[in-house]
């Protein structure tokens, strides 16, 4: 009997060992591998997919956000022009131009304090009554260039208004740049008519209102006026893009670490003026992308966590029942499995199958006590057996002694008269009391 530290039980151990242990690990590994390409799959094709079209859907909110910035300030600048055109002063002013008005009104505390750098009053026919430009570089008005004077007599429905309920708001392009720009019908206070002239208000999208915009929708914005032959190739292609898709915005994310959004802004006449180019940080992507290495990290430490529960959880509740059960057995097989008997401990299952063996040792045992009695009964016949045969034979001797005399008497003997001797088979005449000691069982006495 081995103890269960013994060389020969350990050897015995390694086969249950390694096998359990390996069909394990490579079912776990499979499983982990299958699991790893699914979780792959998902993020690379599901989650990172999402997070793109979130992406672009953010950059396309930014752009909207742009747009409406934009409206926000043209209602605004509507509004500023609405009060002043509704207003009586103006109207007088118009007719009979003094310039009282203009150093009341037109100041350049006017511009700075309502943030607009043009103001104009026109007659009803469109002629020119005042025109004001303020620079807000060299923060003072400055005298309107004459190309700006040319846009607006060359399209007169920006200074002219025939409806008095009709009004005009939008961006225009001047050579100086392009302007927000908001023209109404000069009527009394009580808004009524006829229409005595017009005033305009306008405002340069300059560098200090779109770094404004740019921050509240954190991105880094460039316009290209349309038109004007100062576009690049870069964005003459997102225009064609965009005119051949019928969309007014279209994102495009390279590999790097930004996302550009490209918008069209028509001019008040409803012709494309404006490309406004949103550069953001792709915030939402990376986002993205380190959400899924979290989850595929942590997908790495659940799985080897999962794996070495498993694995001692195996150990203790499979691979050492088995190893004590394979080593009972052994030990039984060893002593001949006589009175050897399997302790039942362990997991229900290990505890099942010790009692089923021992249920078998049971049968072999009742099994053999019935083979060793059928023995003794089967070699306790067999030497009766023997001793018969040996009888048998010993009669059979006897008897054919028996014969030999008894045909050796029954054939005729030649006796001498004279002598009294008899001839035997070889030709030799005998005392007849040799020749029946001989042949017979037979003995003479002389008494």
């Amino acid at each position: 009997m081995h103890s269960s530290g013994s060389p020969d039980s350990l050897l015995r151990r390694l086969p249950v060992l390694g096998t359990i242990r390996k069909k394990t690990l490579a079912i776990l590994a499979a499983t982990f591998f299958s699991s790893f390409l699914l979780l792959h799959t998902v993020s690379q094709y599901i989650l990172l997919q999402s997070f793109k079209e979130l992406e672009i859907h953010t950059t396309k909110h930014g752009l909207t956000h742009i747009r409406k910035e934009l409206d926000v300030s043209l209602e605004v600048l509507d509004t500023l022009t609405r009060d002043w055109a509704w207003w009586d002063d103006a109207g007088e002013f118009v007719a009979n131009p003094t310039p009282e008005f203009i150093a009341a009104n037109l100041g350049d505390e006017t511009f700075v304090g309502m943030k607009v750098d043009l103001i104009g009053f026109f007659a009803p026919d469109g002629r020119e009554v005042a025109l004001h430009l303020y620079d807000a570089d060299q923060a003072k008005q400055v005298e309107p260039p004459a190309s700006l004077r040319e846009v607006l007599q060359e399209r007169q429905g920006l200074v002219r208004h025939d409806d008095p309920k009709g009004w005009r708001m939008g961006i225009v392009v001047f050579p100086q740049g392009p302007m927000l720009f908001a023209s109404r019908p000069i009527l009394t206070s009580n808004q009524e008519g006829p229409v005595q002239g017009c005033v305009i208000f306008g405002r340069f999208l300059s560098g200090g209102e779109m770094e404004r915009i740019a921050q509240e929708v954190d991105a880094f914005l460039k316009v290209t006026i349309l038109g004007q032959g100062k576009e690049g190739a870069v964005q003459q292609g997102i225009v064609k893009k965009m005119q051949e898709a019928g969309e007014t915005m279209v994102v495009s994310a390279e590999e790097g670490k930004s996302i550009t959004g490209a918008m069209l802004i028509d001019d008040l006449f409803g012709k494309p003026a404006l490309l406004f180019e949103a550069t953001m940080q792709r915030s939402v992507f990376e986002c993205g992308q380190r959400a899924i290495s979290v989850l595929r990290w942590l997908f790495f430490g659940v799985s080897g966590l999962v794996c070495l529960v498993v694995m001692l959880l195996l150990d203790r509740l499979v691979i050492r029942p088995v190893v004590v059960l394979n080593d009972a057995v052994s030990r039984i097989g060893e002593e001949g499995g006589r009175d050897g008997r399997i302790a039942s401990e362990g997991p229900a299952e290990i505890r099942r199958l010790a009692d089923a063996i021992n249920t078998m040792l049971d049968g072999l045992a009742r099994a053999n006590q019935l083979l060793a009695g059928k023995n003794v009964q089967l070699e306790r016949e067999i030497t009766e057996r023997k001793e018969l045969e040996q009888e048998r034979e010993k009669l059979i001797a006897k008897l054919q002694e028996a014969l030999a005399q008894v045909k050796t008497l029954s054939g005729f003997l030649p006796i001498c008269a004279s002598c009294k001797k008899i001839r035997d088979d070889s030709g030799y005449w005998k005392q007849i009391e040799s020749y029946l000691s001989d042949h017979a069982d037979v003995t003479f006495s002389h008494g």
